[in-house]
């Protein structure tokens, strides 16, 4: 069975609930839904079933329309009705002023993840971390809202209730704890239903129960929406019928063996249609062949090349992706996640690396960084930045293997068996062109790929990435850094070298002569470049400003015995106290070197005209 079912889910149910029943009700595996909606929600939840599974990506990036329930005057640790109170507010606010509130979140706006929800790091959900009581540091993310309507509201009871339409990723809970905010009364969610998800609505969806008795009376295909409804804008051909094996095979076809057909989608599945290709529509057709949709094709020169296959198709690649999917079962069967692997050492996650995760992404399942981890020099990022920052680039877990004199004896034949697959489960692999490993680096990509495939497991190896003709690596970045070279080597990590840490208290001479600053221990292991003044911008309460920063040993007051080294930043147009505060500190371009003033008078003086170039 293939196609889409638009699945009207109940309160109780998480999304994944849905899938594991689904299965149980339609009698097959293959499932995928297009969006994850709490336990506590309702509503729309598009699931696609067998080869449908391929447009999932699609149809999750398509807009979301809510209706939720909030209550002012309370504040819970879920940010809905049903966490643990908070605080608790009187409220005085006009249906206008929560009007006016709620239209400014109308376009791009930041949320925080919040920490009871789906999203993993480092392996791990936030919500289950909430559970035990901890809560670890998030970074924001941008979303979009395309509208927020207020429909009702009861001033008295401080009960309102709103439509929002918005991208995926989309926090409602979240827009009505910071509705509450910004009304400076607090707010939560008390209840929440998806009534769409691009063309699909309440209206065309079914509960679980009504899937189950259309299935018990045959009925079952009258909820399933065929793929080629996604793809009303591709012309339909028909292919000629000596030229099936072309087709199984994924072949390009000629254009003489396609006919102009009829359209062959029942017209009730046409109102779910939206242009999914954009553009790349125009040159693109449908193709049938024997009355079975086939695939979608995009016209190249005078050939048609598939650009969607919705049939099995005879080739090697897909007898490869049998096998993965033999491992995926058999990961399944044990009770762990299949995941996307690349192994090696992501020191300062640089372009080379972002081309590997991009490649890991395609894949569709969670995507995992195995760091070797080595005990000599110093790193571009400490461990706790780098997993925060493969966080951000959609890095699900980011786990360390310690290259201990053990597992330096380790032949690549039992590093990818017994590790790669046995411990960590990988099903598909990711490495760069020159990667090696095993004893004595005995093994490359190539022998990489040999084995994984061997095991049942695709591998791809992704080429080198260049710059100025050199290929970038960790080993040029880090020479750029202790050079002071912050522009160059920005460049080639795909963003500023910077520095995480939480403020501590320092000598407070800055404060004395009119620029104070904030302090950070510098880690042990972790790289910095050469004494000097930096122009640098701080991250802070989630804001980011303009500041100057020192990294040296303050040869103008420390005595030669006292010398040690730190980080001080200016902050340009900050001054509130941050002890014991998270920063985060990201170099632009080195100002001066180190220099030991006669007075302190003169470092005023030379601190001042540092600040000027820095707002500049």
């Amino acid at each position: 069975m293939n196609g889409i079912i638009v699945v009207n889910k109940e309160r109780g149910y998480s999304s994944f609930d849905v899938i594991a029943v689904l299965r149980g009700v339609l009698g097959m595996k293959k499932l995928g839904h297009t969006g994850t909606l709490d336990p506590e929600a309702e509503g729309v939840l598009p699931v696609c079933l067998g080869f449908a599974t391929k447009v999932c990506d699609y149809l999750m990036a398509q807009r979301k329309e809510y209706i939720a329930h909030g209550r002012l005057g309370i504040t819970t640790d879920t940010q809905d009705i049903h966490g643990t109170v908070l605080r608790e507010s009187d409220f005085s606010v006009s249906e206008e002023q929560l009007r006016e509130a709620l239209a400014g979140f109308v376009g791009e706006i930041e949320q925080l993840t919040p920490m009871y929800s789906a999203r993993k790091i480092d392996g791990v959900k936030l919500v289950d971390l909430a559970r035990k009581g901890i809560t670890i540091e998030r970074s924001k993310k941008t979303v979009r809202v395309y509208e927020a309507e207020l429909l009702s509201y009861d001033a008295e009871a401080g009960e309102y209730e709103i439509r929002i339409l918005c991208q995926k990723g989309t926090y409602i809970r979240t827009i009505c704890n910071d509705l509450g905010e910004r009304l400076g009364c607090g707010s939560c969610m008390t209840s929440l239903v998806r009534t769409a998800t691009g063309k699909f609505t309440v209206e065309n969806s079914y509960t679980i129960d009504d899937l189950r008795r259309l299935r018990d009376a045959g009925r079952l295909s009258e909820a399933v929406i065929p793929i080629d409804a996604l793809y009303l804008g591709c012309k339909p051909y028909e292919l000629d019928a000596d030229q099936l094996k072309s087709i199984r095979n994924g072949n390009f076809l000629e254009p003489e063996w396609l006919t102009p057909c009829e359209e062959p989608l029942p017209e009730r599945f046409r109102a779910v249609y939206e242009n999914l290709l954009g553009s790349d529509e125009a040159r693109c057709i449908r193709v049938y062949a024997e009355g079975e949709f086939y695939a979608v094709y995009e016209k190249r020169g005078k050939r048609y090349r598939p650009l969607q296959m919705y049939h099995e198709v005879d080739n090697e690649k897909n007898y490869v992706r049998k096998l993965t999917e033999r491992v995926e079962s058999r990961a399944e069967a044990s009770g762990v996640s299949p995941v996307c692997l690349s192994v090696g050492k992501f020191d300062g996650l640089h372009l080379g690396h972002r081309r590997l995760i991009e490649t890991m992404r395609e894949s569709g399942l969670p995507c995992m960084l195995l760091s070797v981890s080595h005990t000599d020099g110093h790193s571009i990022f400490t461990e706790k930045e780098s997993r925060i920052l493969a966080a951000s680039l959609g890095v699900e877990r980011y786990e360390t293997w310690p290259l201990n004199a053990e597992n330096r004896r380790m032949t690549p034949e039992a590093f990818v068996r017994d590790v790669l697959i046995g411990q960590y489960h990988a099903t598909r692999i990711v490495v760069g062109e020159d990667f090696r490993f095993g004893h004595d680096r005995s093994g490359d990509a190539g022998a990489m790929k040999r084995i994984a495939e061997q095991c049942g497991v695709t591998c791809s190896i992704c080429p080198m990435v260049y710059s100025e003709n050199e290929p970038v690596s960790s080993s040029r970045i880090r020479s750029l850094i202790t050079e002071g070279n912050m522009g160059e080597a920005a460049k080639l990590l795909g963003g500023p070298y910077f520095i995480d840490g939480t403020v501590a208290k320092g000598r407070q001479i800055g404060r004395t002569i009119g620029f104070p600053t904030v302090n950070l221990l510098p880690s042990c292991d972790k790289l910095f470049p050469p004494f000097g003044v930096y122009r640098t911008e701080t991250t802070v309460r989630g804001n980011t400003y303009r500041s100057v920063t020192n990294v040296g040993d303050n040869p103008t007051v420390a005595d030669e015995a006292e010398r040690t080294v730190t980080i001080e930043t200016h902050i340009l147009d900050f001054a509130d106290d941050l002890y014991g505060e998270p920063i985060r500190v990201a170099f632009s371009e080195r100002m001066r070197g180190q220099v030991k003033f006669g007075s302190l008078e003169e470092l005023k003086n030379q601190l001042a005209e540092d600040v000027r170039k820095a707002k500049e």
